[in-house]
């Protein structure tokens, strides 16, 4: 592992850009070198869980929304969770999951609203043209 991290300080102090290294690293370093990589091209950011599991209130707080409302959401199936005992967990990867579905859905919703306003905008610009040859 450390010959892995003084690989990837070594391209890092190179100034060319993309970075381009070459690594051995355990498989589970590597699923959470995947995570990782994931979770900023959903977020927009750096997001590395501290652990695998969070609990309902923990994972409610990451999403923003009330621990009800997950529980919700966990009964629906959209998001995956874990029995232990008789309390749920969630695991990083169904937050991340939930996140991205979540960000897709508004990418979408916002794509539906300007191809409304733009048909609004076309059908006023229609009647204006019409109302002017009366």
């Amino acid at each position: 592992m450390e010959r892995a991290i003084q690989s990837v300080r070594a391209a890092l102090a190179e100034t060319n850009d993309p970075v381009a290294v070459t690594l051995s690293i355990p498989r589970d370093t590597a699923q959470k070198l995947l995570e990782l990589l994931e979770a900023e091209g959903i977020a927009g950011a750096v997001v590395v869980p501290v652990k695998e599991q969070f609990t309902t209130t923990e994972a409610a707080k990451m999403l923003g929304i009330s621990r009800p409302t997950l529980m919700k959401l966990i009964d629906s199936g959209e998001i995956d969770s874990v029995k232990v005992a008789s309390h749920h967990r969630i695991p990083a990867p169904a937050i991340a999951r939930y996140e991205h579905a979540r960000a897709v859905s508004r990418s979408r919703a916002a794509e539906a609203i300007e191809g409304f306003a733009d048909d609004v905008k076309a059908g006023f610009q229609q009647n204006v043209s019409f109302g002017g040859n009366d």
